[in-house]
């Protein structure tokens, strides 16, 4: 089994990252340019950030992305479920139907076992838990 996030949620994190080693206001070209993530999904991802409230993003000639809160309030989950959606158990995993209330299957109650846990970790641990202190833009992105 593969447990990945899309294109989308690895490019947020990315960017987010980006904007924590930064700390200044940071045009999303050069974001683009230094991550390597493509313009367009960028500005897709940046507005989709923004709207959740974890980014500020200004238009014109002193424009740009910056956190909208500090890094140590913004947990793996909240990026997560920004771009990838919220998670849900819906889709039974052992017939093609719903799953949950009365339609439980047998693996339904694992799963949710699984799934809370994975939503626990992931809410424990914050952007500023990836970055070690006195990291540079550099070896942030280096590592990742």
């Amino acid at each position: 089994m593969r447990l990945e996030l899309s294109s989308e949620g690895r490019y947020a994190m990315r960017a987010l990252l980006y904007l924590v080693a930064s700390k200044d206001r940071v045009p999303a070209s050069r974001i683009a340019e230094e991550t390597g993530i493509p313009p367009r999904l960028l500005a897709r991802i940046l507005a989709d950030l923004s709207r959740a409230g974890l980014v500020e993003s200004k238009s014109g000639r002193d424009g740009g992305a910056v956190l909208a809160k500090p890094a140590r309030t913004i947990t793996l989950r909240d990026v997560v479920e920004v771009v990838e959606g919220p998670f849900a158990v819906s889709s039974c995993i052992l017939e093609d139907r719903a799953c949950g209330g009365a339609l439980r299957c047998p693996m339904h109650d694992a799963w949710i076992v699984a799934q809370d846990a994975l939503l626990a970790e992931l809410a424990k641990r914050t952007l500023l838990d990836l970055v070690s202190p006195g990291e540079s833009l550099p070896e942030l992105l280096e590592q990742r």
